[in-house]
Formats: C-alpha cells, sequence, structure tokens
C-alpha cells in the first residue's frame, strides 16, 4: 500500500469451524518519512472487522514482525492506518494463519 487503506482480504477458515486462532502479521515499509501506524483486523463474517492486532507505530524502514494467539476468526487483513511527516513510504503485508 502506498496510502492509509485495507490490504488483501485472506480467508484462514473454512465453513463455521474456526481452525485458525493465532496470526502473525509481517510488516515491510519502504521510503518512511517520520512514522507508519498498521493493524491487523480480523472478522467471523467477512464484513464486520475489528482490530486482532493492536495498531503499531514503525518508525523506521525495514521488516517487524506481530503476532497474537486466541482469536479464532475467519478473515483478516492488514491495515495501514496513517503515515506521518509525508506521502512517500510504501507499506507490504505478508500474513499467516495457524
Amino acid at each position: 500500500l502506498s496510502a492509509p487503506g485495507d490490504g488483501t482480504v485472506l480467508q484462514v477458515a473454512q465453513n463455521n469451524f474456526f481452525a485458525t486462532k493465532s496470526y502473525t502479521l509481517t510488516v515491510t515499509v519502504a521510503s518512511i518519512n517520520t512514522n507508519v501506524i498498521v493493524r491487523l483486523d480480523g472478522s467471523i463474517d467477512g464484513t464486520n472487522y475489528a482490530p486482532i492486532i493492536a495498531a503499531q507505530t514503525i518508525t523506521s524502514n525495514g521488516t517487524s514482525v506481530y503476532s497474537v494467539a486466541d482469536r479464532p476468526v475467519k478473515f483478516i487483513k492488514g491495515v495501514l492506518v496513517s503515515e506521518s511527516g509525508g506521502t512517500d513510504a510504501t507499506v507490504t503485508f505478508n500474513l499467516a494463519a495457524l
């Protein structure tokens, strides 16, 4: 992402059986100005999302990893909440579910 918004939705469970409940969000930032704020949202129904990894402030280029356990959801998505100091940053999300 190069502007605040939602990343791609990843379906991590089939049917109504929540087989996954642990998630890792890997965030790679390039061309940062002051900081970016990111979080991981989860949903049971694919429509209503809420944070399952709270907002995290990143202040330098590179890769950061955040994890959460015991949160069974069916869908997850990375969110670029905001960018400060300019509009040059690019943010790449990689998601894993277990």
